[in-house]
C-alpha cells in the first residue's frame, strides 16, 4: 500500500470516528427532552385494598401531578418513557398496615450487549425512589399517596431542571 493511500484511509477513519457522538455527561442529560410520560401502577393486593389503597386513586393522583408539572400524560402506558409505581402492603391483626412503595422512571432503548452481536431492546431505569409507610388502616392510603406524590414531584423537578 502506498503512503498516500494509507494516509487517505487514516483520514477517512478519523472522520468516521469524529462523527460518532460522544455521550452527554451532564447531570440528568438522559432526562432532557422528556415531555410525555406514561403511568403504570402495579396491581394492588387484597391487603393493600383493606388498608385503603386504590390503584385507580394512585394512577389518578400521579397523572394529575405530572399534568400539573407540564407533562402530557399517557395513562396505563409503558410504550416509551413511563412512571412505574409498585406498592407491597401487609397488615397485622392489630390493624397496623405497612407498605413498601417504589416509583421508577423507565424508558426503552436499543443497546449492543457485550455478549451479543446485534442490538436488543432493553428497559432502562432513569430514576428510582422508594420508601415505607406504617400506620393504622384509616390513614394509611393517605400516607402512601403523599410519599409517592413526593417522589413524582422530585422526578418532575429533575426533568424540568434538565430541560433548562
Amino acid at each position: 500500500m502506498t503512503r498516500s493511500c494509507f494516509a487517505a484511509m487514516l483520514i477517512a477513519a478519523t472522520v468516521v470516528c469524529a462523527q460518532a457522538q460522544a455521550p452527554n455527561r451532564r447531570p440528568d442529560a438522559e432526562l432532557k427532552g422528556l415531555t410525555k410520560l406514561g403511568v403504570v401502577v402495579e396491581d394492588l393486593s387484597p391487603q393493600a385494598a383493606s388498608c385503603g389503597l386504590s390503584q385507580t386513586a394512585l394512577e389518578t393522583a400521579i397523572s394529575k401531578r405530572l399534568s400539573e408539572s407540564g407533562f402530557s400524560v399517557l395513562g396505563r402506558s409503558d410504550e416509551d418513557t413511563y412512571v412505574y409505581v409498585n406498592v407491597i402492603t401487609t397488615s397485622l391483626a392489630t390493624g397496623l398496615c405497612v407498605s413498601r412503595y417504589d416509583a421508577f422512571l423507565y424508558t426503552h432503548t436499543t443497546a449492543r450487549l457485550s455478549y451479543q452481536q446485534t442490538p436488543v431492546l432493553v428497559q432502562v431505569s432513569l430514576l428510582h425512589q422508594g420508601g415505607i409507610a406504617g400506620s393504622a388502616s384509616a390513614g394509611h392510603a393517605e400516607g402512601v399517596l403523599r410519599g409517592v406524590q413526593g417522589y413524582i414531584d422530585q422526578f418532575a423537578a429533575r426533568i424540568r431542571d434538565a430541560n433548562k
